[in-house]
Protein backbone atom coordinates (compact mmCIF):
# COMPACT_ATOMS: atom_id res chain seq x y z
CA UNK A 1 0.00 0.00 0.00
CA UNK A 2 1.36 3.38 -0.96
CA UNK A 3 0.62 6.34 1.26
CA UNK A 4 1.48 9.85 0.13
CA UNK A 5 4.16 11.81 1.92
CA UNK A 6 1.50 14.42 2.64
CA UNK A 7 -0.51 11.92 4.70
CA UNK A 8 2.54 10.60 6.52
CA UNK A 9 3.86 14.10 7.19
CA UNK A 10 0.40 15.18 8.42
CA UNK A 11 0.08 12.31 10.86
CA UNK A 12 3.58 12.99 12.18
CA UNK A 13 2.87 16.73 12.48
CA UNK A 14 -0.46 16.39 14.30
CA UNK A 15 1.07 13.77 16.62
CA UNK A 16 3.92 16.19 17.37
CA UNK A 17 1.38 18.92 18.15
CA UNK A 18 -0.50 16.56 20.46
CA UNK A 19 2.71 15.56 22.23
CA UNK A 20 4.05 19.10 22.62
CA UNK A 21 0.98 21.28 23.23
CA UNK A 22 0.34 20.43 26.86
CA UNK A 23 -1.48 23.09 28.89
CA UNK A 24 -2.66 24.76 25.66
CA UNK A 25 0.89 25.78 24.71
CA UNK A 26 1.23 26.36 20.99
CA UNK A 27 3.61 24.44 18.77
CA UNK A 28 5.34 26.34 15.97
CA UNK A 29 5.96 25.10 12.44
CA UNK A 30 9.69 25.61 13.00
CA UNK A 31 9.77 23.49 16.14
CA UNK A 32 7.92 20.63 14.42
CA UNK A 33 10.18 20.89 11.38
CA UNK A 34 13.27 20.88 13.57
CA UNK A 35 12.22 17.91 15.75
CA UNK A 36 10.96 15.81 12.84
CA UNK A 37 13.44 16.87 10.11
CA UNK A 38 10.69 18.15 7.80
CA UNK A 39 10.60 21.04 5.34
CA UNK A 40 8.92 24.14 6.83
CA UNK A 41 7.29 25.10 3.52
CA UNK A 42 5.84 21.64 2.98
CA UNK A 43 4.77 21.42 6.61
CA UNK A 44 2.90 24.72 6.32
CA UNK A 45 0.84 23.29 3.43
CA UNK A 46 0.07 20.14 5.41
CA UNK A 47 -0.89 22.09 8.53
CA UNK A 48 -3.14 24.32 6.42
CA UNK A 49 -5.10 21.24 5.28
CA UNK A 50 -5.42 20.03 8.88
CA UNK A 51 -6.57 23.49 9.97
CA UNK A 52 -9.22 23.63 7.21
CA UNK A 53 -10.47 20.23 8.39
CA UNK A 54 -10.81 21.77 11.89
CA UNK A 55 -8.42 19.25 13.44
CA UNK A 56 -5.96 21.92 14.59
CA UNK A 57 -6.22 25.63 15.38
CA UNK A 58 -3.74 28.28 14.33
CA UNK A 59 -2.97 30.91 16.95
CA UNK A 60 -1.52 34.20 15.76
CA UNK A 61 0.83 36.50 17.62
CA UNK A 62 4.18 36.38 19.32
CA UNK A 63 3.25 33.20 21.18
CA UNK A 64 1.49 31.80 18.12
CA UNK A 65 1.56 28.36 16.65
CA UNK A 66 -0.79 25.38 16.52
CA UNK A 67 -2.84 23.43 19.02
CA UNK A 68 -5.35 20.61 18.63
CA UNK A 69 -8.89 21.80 17.88
CA UNK A 70 -10.31 18.96 19.98
CA UNK A 71 -8.84 16.37 22.31
CA UNK A 72 -6.58 13.65 20.94
CA UNK A 73 -9.08 10.95 21.85
CA UNK A 74 -11.70 12.63 19.63
CA UNK A 75 -9.52 12.75 16.50
CA UNK A 76 -9.34 9.55 14.44
CA UNK A 77 -6.73 8.56 11.92
CA UNK A 78 -9.53 8.44 9.34
CA UNK A 79 -10.24 12.13 9.90
CA UNK A 80 -6.57 12.97 9.50
CA UNK A 81 -6.14 10.85 6.37
CA UNK A 82 -9.35 12.18 4.79
CA UNK A 83 -8.24 15.78 5.47
CA UNK A 84 -4.94 15.23 3.69
CA UNK A 85 -5.78 12.77 0.88
CA UNK A 86 -9.40 11.56 0.58
CA UNK A 87 -8.41 9.05 -2.11
CA UNK A 88 -6.47 6.88 0.37
CA UNK A 89 -9.60 5.46 2.02
CA UNK A 90 -11.91 6.26 -0.91
CA UNK A 91 -13.75 3.85 -3.13
CA UNK A 92 -12.58 4.78 -6.61
CA UNK A 93 -12.17 1.55 -8.55
CA UNK A 94 -10.79 1.76 -12.06
CA UNK A 95 -12.79 0.12 -14.85
CA UNK A 96 -10.43 -1.84 -17.11
CA UNK A 97 -12.81 -1.83 -20.07
CA UNK A 98 -16.51 -2.15 -20.81
CA UNK A 99 -16.21 -5.81 -21.90
CA UNK A 100 -15.03 -6.79 -18.41
CA UNK A 101 -17.71 -4.81 -16.61
CA UNK A 102 -19.32 -7.85 -14.96
CA UNK A 103 -15.99 -9.27 -13.81
CA UNK A 104 -14.93 -5.85 -12.55
CA UNK A 105 -18.16 -5.49 -10.57
CA UNK A 106 -17.65 -8.89 -8.94
CA UNK A 107 -14.01 -8.06 -8.21
CA UNK A 108 -15.13 -4.80 -6.63
CA UNK A 109 -17.74 -6.59 -4.52
CA UNK A 110 -15.52 -9.51 -3.47
CA UNK A 111 -12.25 -7.69 -2.90
CA UNK A 112 -12.03 -3.90 -3.19
CA UNK A 113 -15.19 -3.03 -1.27
CA UNK A 114 -14.15 -5.37 1.53
CA UNK A 115 -10.69 -3.79 1.67
CA UNK A 116 -12.28 -0.36 1.83
CA UNK A 117 -14.64 -1.34 4.67
CA UNK A 118 -11.81 -2.93 6.68
CA UNK A 119 -9.43 0.00 6.21
CA UNK A 120 -12.12 2.56 7.04
CA UNK A 121 -13.14 0.61 10.13
CA UNK A 122 -9.56 0.34 11.29
CA UNK A 123 -8.83 4.04 10.67
CA UNK A 124 -12.05 5.06 12.48
CA UNK A 125 -11.12 3.01 15.53
CA UNK A 126 -7.60 4.35 15.99
CA UNK A 127 -7.53 7.72 17.69
CA UNK A 128 -4.69 10.18 17.78
CA UNK A 129 -4.44 9.42 21.50
CA UNK A 130 -3.96 5.68 20.75
CA UNK A 131 -1.28 6.57 18.22
CA UNK A 132 0.72 8.87 20.50
CA UNK A 133 0.43 6.42 23.41
CA UNK A 134 1.95 3.70 21.23
CA UNK A 135 4.69 6.11 20.15
CA UNK A 136 5.42 6.98 23.77
CA UNK A 137 5.66 3.29 24.70
CA UNK A 138 8.06 2.63 21.81
CA UNK A 139 10.19 5.63 22.78
CA UNK A 140 10.42 4.46 26.39
CA UNK A 141 11.41 0.95 25.32
CA UNK A 142 14.11 2.19 22.94
CA UNK A 143 15.53 4.66 25.45
CA UNK A 144 15.55 2.21 28.34
CA UNK A 145 18.93 1.48 29.86
CA UNK A 146 20.17 -2.01 29.04
CA UNK A 147 20.23 -4.44 31.95
CA UNK A 148 23.60 -6.03 32.59
CA UNK A 149 23.86 -9.27 34.56
CA UNK A 150 26.95 -10.59 36.29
Amino acid sequence: MKISTKVECGIIAIADIALNSENSETVTVYSIADRRALSCKYLEQVLSALRHAKLIKGIKGSRGGYILAKSADEITLKEIIDALDPSVLGSDVAMVNAENKQLSEVLDEVLWSRFERELNGLAKNITLKNFIQRYSEETLEKNAEPMYYI
